[in-house]
């Protein structure tokens, strides 16, 4: 009996010992609660420092006496949280950085594999090795490399003024485009696509005043193999309109519906002038409406080489019209003349384009051109040209697009390369698919 006494007498004391350290628990939690303002509405666990991590920062020393004074003297207080830690502020050793805000980087990779099935002997799919017709895709039967870009962007806005854009570009598709720099020995701008300074203008809208080089506002086509629908560049970009310039621009919004721009340049292709004028550009872009939008092009100068006397026009017009959602068509018009040795001279051109989006990752795009070039100033040959392709696209990842592409062209006179003498050089047939990386 008295040792059964002597344990029931250590159980209830060991109890009341749990009651007592309970008790003193349930203090400490009411301490917290009521030094950080939280009432039962707002705890949403069982924690005494639920909700204590919301603003600690708002905590000060004051705050804890009062609190204190309204649990029994037994209760430990919390000690008061250390101060809030202050951001040192460097705005004005690092001001200068403030033009990097904004910057975007990125650029892409583009290779390509073409079979023609004129199967030439010289494996070019132009001209005889020229490069006319054809631009970029250049290569039969053979893994080619196009294009690498890389590009540093930062546009303009009212908050930030002064933008930039620097684009450089290697492989074979820009050694092309910047021929002329390298013919006369400016091969460090030869691999720079695109590099101007960017202002903005504070008026009611905002004036963009560009200067530097950069590419040509001609045509339904661009360089970038991103911002195409096709993969092979048509008759038009190739053969009817400019590349690139080198001087000033000027973009001037209206109203909400339409923009007007114009520009002073050296010429067409050339970053240094080869001759002694000028030549001046405009532009109007007009959008009716959200399904809507057409842009009108006009340039005109002296682009012969040593000659300033004879001046040559490009009229370039494009119409883009949405057919709902998924399907847009766009049409593009261009013609241009010059004088040789006071000899009039033109040539001319129509591509037709219509997207049909099925859903986001595959695309569908036939193009079809009609390119008339009857002096031979373009081709160097009197012709009457028209090509058709068929582009599926497939959209594999955020980053990497395929395209798979047919063509067929077609000339009056016989124009392409074969392999076999009793082929038609007047028709030529390829089939090609070109990977993009963007990134």
């Amino acid at each position: 009996m008295f040792a059964q006494s002597s344990v029931e007498q250590r159980l209830a004391a060991l109890e009341a010992k749990i009651r007592q350290l309970e008790g003193e628990l349930a203090i400490q939690k009411a301490v917290t609660r009521t030094a950080i303002g939280i009432t039962g509405s707002d705890q949403r666990n069982d924690s005494p420092l639920s909700g204590a991590f919301l603003r600690p920062a708002v905590l000060t020393e004051s705050d804890f006496p009062t609190a204190v004074a309204t649990v029994s003297d037994s209760a430990v207080p919390m000690p008061p949280p250390p101060p809030a830690a202050q951001t040192a502020d460097f705005t004005d050793d690092f001001e200068g950085l403030n033009f990097f805000k904004g910057v975007k980087v990125g650029g892409f990779i583009d290779a390509y594999y073409n079979w023609n099935f004129n199967e030439p002997g010289d494996a070019k799919t132009t001209i005889g090795g020229t490069g006319l017709i054809r631009n970029f895709d250049f290569n039969h039967n053979s893994l080619t490399f196009s294009q690498a870009d890389l590009e540093i962007t930062k546009s303009v806005s009212e908050s930030a003024p002064l933008g930039y854009m620097v684009q450089t570009v290697f492989g074979p598709s820009a050694d092309w485009i910047n021929g002329i720099d390298y013919a006369i020995g400016n091969s460090t701008a030869a691999h720079f696509m695109q590099y101007y300074l960017s202002a903005r203008i504070p008026t009611s809208r905002g004036i963009t005043l560009d200067i530097g080089k950069f590419v040509t506002q001609h045509g339904a086509e661009v360089i970038d193999s991103r911002s195409v629908w096709n993969y092979s560049r048509g008759l038009l970009f190739a053969l009817a309109i400019p590349y690139h310039h080198t001087g000033v621009r000027a973009t001037i919004p209206v109203s909400d519906t339409l923009t007007l721009g114009a520009s002073l340049v050296n010429g067409w292709n050339n970053v240094i002038d080869n001759n002694g004028g000028k030549t001046g550009g405009f532009m109007l872009s007009w959008n009716p409406s959200p399904q809507v939008g057409f842009i009108q092009n006009y340039m005109v100068g002296p682009e012969q080489s040593g000659n300033s006397d004879d001046i040559r026009h490009l009229f370039d017009s494009l119409l883009t019209v949405k057919l709902g959602d998924k399907v847009t068509w766009l049409t593009n018009y261009d013609y241009g003349m010059d004088r040789i040795s006071g000899a009039h001279v033109h040539w001319s051109g129509v591509a037709t384009y219509l997207r049909m989006q099925a859903t986001p990752t595959i695309a569908l795009t036939p193009r079809f051109e009609f390119y008339s070039d009857p002096m031979g100033f373009t081709t160097g040959t009197r012709q009457f040209m028209k090509e058709f392709t068929l582009t599926p696209e497939f959209t594999i990842s955020e980053n990497l697009v395929t395209r798979f592409e047919w063509r067929a062209d077609w000339s009056t006179e016989p124009t392409f390369t074969v392999g076999d003498p009793s082929d038609d050089p007047s028709v030529q047939n390829t089939l090609g698919v070109g990977l993009i990386l963007k990134f």
